[in-house]
């Protein structure tokens, strides 16, 4: 199992290292964030985070009632996930930047709730391992970020309830993931269908943020 975490951390760092260099990174990065993207990116990660319990506790219908070391593992983590995307609605609020109505998902966050409900329904609580792998461990790769969004707009843990939460939540998260995975990944099929999702997943995330910046530069050229 070793030499399998190495490989996904090489995916989950060559996915970031996507990311980072995408145009909603670096303008986020150079520039003082505006208020208008830093509300649109957070109304995705609502959109995405009020299904994950969902998409989490729906995977129970591929496993076999005998694996109860699987299936406490995910009816625990689908608990655990519930109405975390409250947070997000108190942290917008917390800097009167909740809109009246909340926008529909974006193109790219649409496909990534699409692809986790099919993941779940389709191939089970393992291969959803690959997104838990490094959304539950995706702090060292963000903190950089977080910095940003708290020095522009000049914000305190209450302000980022969702990332601070979580931030300790998903370290205990992550560890339970990887135990869990030692335990239930045993063929090969099994390992490349992490890996799959794992790679899938974050690549959305990535399209999600690049999304989010044309839409904001969109409504920009509008105004002018």
């Amino acid at each position: 199992m070793k030499k399998f975490f190495q490989e996904l951390d090489v995916i989950v760092a060559e996915g970031w290292d996507t990311i980072k260099k995408g145009q909603y990174w670096n303008y986020c990065m150079k520039n003082k964030v505006p208020l208008e993207l830093y509300q649109l990116v957070m109304l995705q990660i609502y959109h995405y985070t009020k299904y994950n319990s969902i998409n989490q506790a729906a995977t129970v219908a591929c496993v076999e009632p005998g694996n109860i070391a699987l299936l406490k593992f995910v009816y625990k983590h689908a608990q655990e996930e519930l109405g975390h995307e409250g947070m997000v609605i108190h942290d917008l609020k917390s800097i009167s930047a909740m809109p009246k109505e909340i926008m529909d998902p974006l193109a790219p966050t649409q496909a990534l709730i699409a692809y986790l409900n099919n993941v779940a329904v389709r191939l089970g609580p393992i291969p959803r391992l690959g997104y838990s792998y490094w959304a539950e461990d995706a702090y060292d790769h963000i903190q950089e970020m977080l910095n940003k969004f708290r020095t522009d707009f000049k914000l305190d843990n209450n302000n980022m309830t969702f990332f601070v939460a979580h931030s300790s939540i998903d370290e205990k998260h992550s560890a339970e993931v990887k135990a869990i995975m030692e335990k239930v990944i045993k063929t090969d099929e099994d390992k490349k269908k992490v890996k799959e999702v794992a790679n899938v997943t974050l690549y959305l995330t990535g399209q999600l943020l690049e999304e989010s910046f044309n839409e904001y530069m969109r409504s920009q050229n509008k105004k002018k």
